[in-house]
């Protein structure tokens, strides 16, 4: 028996509708970050492992669990992204562009990669879109970039569906007692961790704890230390500072004392973009001065967020919120008998040169067949020719609402459709392919 074949697990198909989603996503993330005078940045799909093991740390659960690694033929290992920034910041550092101009500000929509459970939400392989300011560490910049995260979900009608919170997990300095008193907390608590949580404790993961994992963890995490009562005097005022830029924008925003990014590399603010009716995180970010030092370069501050387009979709879609659809038929070119079938190819093209979206079958199938097909593709109209019509130089126009039909001359077809449809933009190339994605 021959084996049928089903999309890796972890992985899916992206179908039209998806991309008529995707597209709108897109095009609203572009706006708004070259409104803001970001500049668009890919870095390589894979890296070496060791920048991701030096970012993220060797010990975290994105290398220890979730990471595609593999060996080329000449024994190097390298790994598939599973977040952007560490691709960033090491281009940052490669292509010194610390003697530039700074900041530097940019944005991503681009694929990335992990080894995720099948219970959660998140797939495979996925694409992410974020943005990254690197070369100053100022509070201005944290409010900035927490307010363009803020609008492109106003622009995507989803912030309403979506709480701010946010926080500051200080410097590294200030963690290392705050780690401490952490250990204490939970040492006396492992009995009402889940197994999951006291791994993380065995690997003093103190702060990965604070993602509780069932509702005795999050009656846990209420009552552990907060990251504020250990915060160094610079510390407070770094985040008192972004607290008054960020007021200035007016707009909603709670301070959470459990809100700890676990990647090593965040300090200071951190923050997220939660759906209010599950919690779940759609847009997630902070600060991270030290990263680019960490990774070989100078040492310059750091900022950004990342979301998932993936989950951003999915709450669109919950809202019901409808995009643009922009592919659309318009027209079905329908033909039977040689002669007819000749003549039907040229003027299908120049329809679609025309500006219409057009279709045709013009294969050994019936007039019939063909009209059945059209009212499939939900066509407004078809255009009918047959070996006659064509000895006539005409054709015959259908309107499959109605089912009324006319008998156009061929030199009149743009004409006559331009009336029907209105008059459609021919394609411009440069414009439809360079200006759209």
């Amino acid at each position: 028996m021959t084996k049928s074949f089903r999309a890796p697990s972890g992985t899916k198909d992206y179908l039209p509708d998806n991309h008529d989603f995707f597209t709108f996503v897109k095009k609203v993330v572009r706006h708004r970050f070259r409104q803001s005078g970001f500049r668009r940045i890919t870095p390589p799909i894979f890296e070496e492992t060791e920048a991701f093991e030096r970012s993220l740390g060797i010990s975290s659960e994105i290398m220890k669990k979730e990471i595609y690694s593999f060996e080329d033929r000449h024994g190097r290992t390298y790994s598939l992204r599973p977040e952007i920034t560490t691709g960033i910041v090491r281009s940052f550092i490669e292509l010194e562009m610390h003697e530039e101009a700074l900041p530097k500000e940019f944005y991503y929509i681009e694929k990335c990669f992990r080894f995720e459970r099948p219970k959660t939400r998140t797939e495979r392989e996925f694409h992410q879109l974020g943005a990254e300011i690197l070369g100053e560490s100022d509070p201005a910049l944290d409010a900035q970039i927490i307010y363009l995260g803020h609008r492109i979900l106003s622009d995507l009608s989803i912030r309403d569906a979506c709480e701010l919170r946010i926080n500051t997990i200080g410097s590294p300095e200030d963690r290392q007692a705050y780690l401490a008193e952490l250990e204490n907390f939970y040492a006396s608590k492992i009995r009402s961790l889940s197994p999951e949580s006291r791994e993380k404790f065995e690997q003093k993961k103190f702060l990965e704890l604070l993602d509780p994992k069932n509702e005795d963890e999050e009656i846990l995490v209420k009552m552990a230390p907060k990251i504020t009562d250990f915060l160094s005097e610079e510390s407070k005022q770094f985040f008192e500072q972004m607290i008054e830029y960020l007021e200035t924008f007016n707009i909603e925003f709670k301070i959470d004392p459990s809100l700890i990014r676990p990647l090593e590399y965040y300090s200071n603010t951190t923050f997220e973009f939660r759906e209010k009716n599950t919690g779940e995180k759609i847009l997630v970010g902070g600060r991270y001065d030290g990263l680019i030092k960490k990774m070989g370069g100078s040492d310059l501050g750091g900022v950004g967020f990342a979301a998932g387009a993936g989950r951003i979709i999915d709450l669109m879609k919950n809202q019901g919120i409808d995009v643009p659809h922009k592919d659309y038929l318009q027209i079905f070119v329908a033909a039977t008998g040689p002669i007819a079938k000749k003549e039907a190819l040229p003027i299908l093209i120049k329809l679609r040169e025309h500006g219409f979206h057009a279709v045709g079958v013009l294969g050994r199938t019936s007039m019939q067949e063909q009209m059945e097909r059209a009212k499939k593709f939900h066509v407004p109209y078809m255009i009918l020719m047959g070996d006659i019509e064509i000895k006539k130089k005409e054709v015959i126009v259908r309107d499959m609402e109605s089912g009324r039909q006319e008998w156009i001359s061929i030199d009149n077809i743009m004409s006559h459709m331009d009336k029907l449809l209105g008059s459609p933009h021919s394609l411009d190339t440069t414009t439809d392919f360079l200006g759209h994605e």
